[in-house]
């Protein structure tokens, strides 16, 4: 059986990386024709322990042999790996508070504040160093292997290690996959009857195409009278602006309002969940202090997510976070992410094709610049990973809205590289959900002030 090292880096993220080790542990193939040796990776110790007892628990079992260890030692983790999987993050949710409430306290109407508005210009920011900090241990110590990257804001960071390292990147995210759940339900059919073509920008995707499998009929006609008659109220936060959006342009974007809104500057009227994202109160509670509680994270304001009893006992996140490292074997299930069947087949070169990819467009999408990193299908087998061109253009006003956001991924970079808080207002200012100039500046000052001891050192150039 060949040899195959897979290094995950971010061991300890819940999400991810667990549900990295049970699609590893679920592949037959992988069990029976690899020589499989799993390094876990993280600068938390106490985290890492956690995945490393998760892990061995959970192969052995399933009887799987892969050998697995763990360290805190990038460079061990890295060694001839063939794929490295990142997840990263350091203390989430305190930044992502800071990126939400702190730009709309300077006048920005950004939504989430993640990958897309002023504040995942400071979540980039802090994540370039690490992410660019791997790709260059990898190429001394893995030149070939393949970088799989979850972590946010995947376009912008896939993007600088394409441009300022040799090192092979995908960028993976199920946004896409969520998109199509949600026609399904517009449409009143299994999601696994679909067929679709599909791309754009990473959480600013749109379906260009949508038919049957079993028949190949097109089914956008039926979705539109569909969506005509369909509950307008109906789970307004997931629905409603990208609703408004396939009304505007044509076609249904995705994911869902929270992430589509970051994009575009009218995201306000269609997201319910504005106020309730990250609350506090500023009267007792500093969002800037590390020795404050961090304010509850809401993903979106319908389901059960606000569904509280007057005095429930909040669980808590750190609660939260050990019971999903409480191995059962009965939990494990396959999930819908593409990272393993990506390995299976560059490793025993077998073609598939993946709903979406994060890679340099090189004309994949019309009008778009070649070096950019986009979204869309791609082939995957043993020469790795291509994107597949989409043969429906997207309308000018949308790629008019993802050029915007192809030159603040060059600014952003620029911005890094330069050690340039004028780059990174230049970046701010281009935004549709920017401030006005002197909010801006003022908003610069005090991000890089309060995160001081993550952010790169940016002076005024």
């Amino acid at each position: 059986m060949k040899k195959l090292k897979v290094a995950l880096i971010g061991a300890g993220s819940v999400s991810f990386a667990l549900g990295s080790l049970q699609d590893l542990v679920l592949s037959e193939k992988l069990k029976n024709e690899a020589d499989l040796e799993i390094a876990l990776m993280d600068i938390s110790d106490e985290n890492l322990k956690m995945t490393y007892v998760y892990a061995t628990e959970m192969f052995e079992a399933f009887s799987n042999p892969a050998k697995i260890w763990m360290t805190t030692d990038l460079e061990k983790a890295l060694i001839d790996a063939d794929f490295v999987i990142v997840a990263i993050e350091v203390n989430r949710y305190f930044y992502w508070a800071q990126d939400f409430h702190i730009p709309r306290r300077y006048g920005s109407k950004q939504i989430y504040g993640e990958n897309g508005g002023p504040g995942s210009m400071f979540h980039t920011l802090r994540n370039l160093g690490p992410i660019l900090h791997i790709a260059r241990t990898m190429e001394r110590l893995c030149p070939n292997a393949w970088f799989i990257n979850y972590t946010n804001p995947e376009a912008k960071l896939v993007e600088a290690v394409s441009k300022f390292t040799s090192i092979k990147i995908v960028g993976l995210c199920h946004g896409l996959d969520m998109g199509i759940e949600q026609i399904a339900e517009i449409l009143e059919v299994d999601k696994n009857q679909l067929g679709i073509e599909a791309g754009g920008l990473n959480h600013f995707g749109f379906f260009t195409k949508i038919w049957d499998k079993a028949t190949g009929k097109d089914l956008y006609p039926r979705f539109r009278e569909k969506e005509e008659i369909a509950n307008r109220l109906a789970k307004f936060d997931h629905f409603a602006l990208s609703r408004t959006m396939f009304r505007t342009y044509g076609f249904y974007p995705y994911p869902g309002t929270n992430h589509c809104g970051e994009y575009v500057s009218y995201a306000n009227d269609f997201y319910a969940g504005l106020s309730l994202q990250f609350r506090y109160d500023p009267m007792k509670e500093k969002i800037e202090d590390p020795k404050s509680k961090i304010p509850e994270f809401i993903y979106c304001a319908h389901a059960g997510s606000v569904d509280r009893e007057l005095f429930d006992e909040n669980v808590g996140l750190d609660k939260w976070i050990a019971e999903q490292f409480v191995f059962k074997k009965e939990k494990v299930e396959q999930s819908c992410e593409y990272a393993i069947p990506i390995i299976e087949a560059i490793h025993f070169d077998e073609e598939i094709v993946i709903h979406a990819a994060n890679m340099p467009n090189n004309g994949a999408i019309k009008g778009l610049p070649d070096d950019m990193v986009v979204e869309t299908q791609a082939i995957v087998n043993g020469t790795g990973i291509s994107l597949v061109p989409m043969t429906v253009e997207l309308p000018t006003a949308l790629i008019g809205t993802i050029h915007i956001q192809g030159t603040i991924h060059k600014l952003l970079l620029e911005a890094y590289a330069e050690e340039s808080k004028t780059k990174l207002l230049q970046a701010i200012l281009l935004d549709p959900q920017a401030p006005t100039y002197y909010q801006a500046c003022a908003m610069v000052d005090e991000m890089c002030k309060i995160q001081k001891d993550i952010l790169p050192k940016l002076e005024w150039k």
